[in-house]
């Protein structure tokens, strides 16, 4: 526990948690409970900068994740702290940040997710929070986006799960199956729909979206990387989900158009990263084969294919040839030449969740024990 975040030791508790969960053995209880409480011990001793995913309210969630796995028999060890994790998603609101892994999206899964808290009070918070999008939005002809927060390159929409359009319209859909009402909540998911779906290429590419939208073609990706984070299949899950909460059967044609594209593409143009020193793919979730191979599975629990299933097989045998490589390596393991500059060396962080071993667990968990509820915090419900 010397970094308690989500995306460093957090993400190995939750994976111990997870796994007793779906396996029932004691064992891995007993290695939940003894982090649990070394978590609990050096917690305030720790200098944790704000933020879901990379910050101090990541814990917020984790605690309440090892009560619903059994892990814990109370999950109110934090109310004491609760006062800032409220005084964060104050000023999350005020400066309009709304990106699922580092902003007001993330944490308020805390409160959505809890069947302790006060529902006036919870409502109040998603209130402000559907308030605040609506009023910082904008609108066209094209549909209802935000622009990516980049100081580079003006007036990109991003698309993604992870800090884009995606990722939002997810939630949304989550407090819309929750039974949230809020005026403007419907008009926020029929505007991004129809953002997204105006947003696909125009003519035939590798990918069916690219990962910003932009009126200036020369600042957009066209083929954009196969992953989690961004392009066609978080994009293909968020409408799939769309068309069961909205139940809107044209969305579910249009993921099956979109899906049936996507199987198509090959390692060689995913766009997945190379080790090429170590000769083996990026296996994590976040922009690797792991993540290909979940968002897949979980599309396939819904469309049921045959060809969809073959091509999870083929990306499974990839995770499985890569991550034996990858395992095999102890010492430091270098990013490819052309992510890393000249002031410094990049190495792979190997137990994190997003790149490392913590994502690519969770998911091997779920090929093993065939259950795939443990993904909110990817915007995947």
């Amino acid at each position: 526990m010397k970094c308690p975040i989500i995306e460093e030791d957090l993400g190995g508790l939750i994976f111990e948690a997870t796994l007793y969960r779906y396996s029932q053995k004691e064992v891995y209880k007993k290695k939940a409970i003894q982090l649990t409480n070394q978590l609990l011990t050096v917690f305030s001793d720790r200098n944790v900068l704000s933020g879901f995913f990379e910050g101090f309210e990541g814990i917020f969630y984790t605690i309440q994740y090892l009560y619903h796995c059994k892990i814990i028999e109370d999950d109110s060890l934090l109310d004491d702290l609760e006062e800032y994790l409220l005084k964060s998603l104050s000023i999350d609101f005020k400066i309009n940040n709304f990106d699922p892994l580092h902003g007001s999206i993330g944490k308020l899964l805390y409160y959505i997710n809890s069947k302790n808290k006060d529902k006036e009070k919870v409502n109040q918070l998603v209130n402000t929070f559907i308030d605040s999008l609506y009023n910082n939005k904008k609108e066209t002809d094209h549909g209802i986006f935000w622009y990516d927060d980049n100081e580079d390159v003006k007036d990109l929409v991003n698309l993604g799960v992870a800090h884009g359009l995606a990722g939002i319209l997810s939630f949304l859909l989550r407090l819309k199956e929750l039974g949230y009402n809020n005026t403007y909540l419907d008009i926020l998911i029929t505007g991004i729909i129809k953002t997204i779906l105006n947003s696909k290429n125009n003519i035939p590419r590798i990918s069916n979206f690219p990962d910003y939208y932009s009126k200036n073609i020369n600042q957009t990706n066209i083929n954009s990387r196969l992953a989690w984070c961004y392009g066609d299949l978080g994009i293909a899950y968020t409408l799939l989900y769309a068309s069961k909460v909205l139940q809107r059967d044209d969305l579910k044609v249009e993921v099956e158009n979109i899906t049936n594209s996507t199987i198509r593409r090959t390692i060689s143009n995913s766009g997945i990263n190379y080790y090429e020193d170590y000769s083996f793919f990026d296996t994590g979730f976040c922009h690797g084969i792991s993540g290909i191979v979940f968002i897949l599975q979980k599309i396939n629990n819904t469309l049921n294919q045959p060809n969809i299933d073959k091509r999870i097989q083929f990306w499974k045998k990839e995770l499985f040839y890569n991550l034996e490589k990858q395992l095999k390596i102890k010492e430091d393991i270098y990013l490819p030449w052309y992510r890393q500059d000249d002031k410094y060396s990049y190495t792979l962080d190997k137990e994190s969740m997003l790149n490392g071993l913590c994502g690519t667990g969770l998911v091997l968990l779920s090929l093993e024990y065939k259950q795939y509820d443990w993904s909110d915090f990817f915007m995947l419900f």
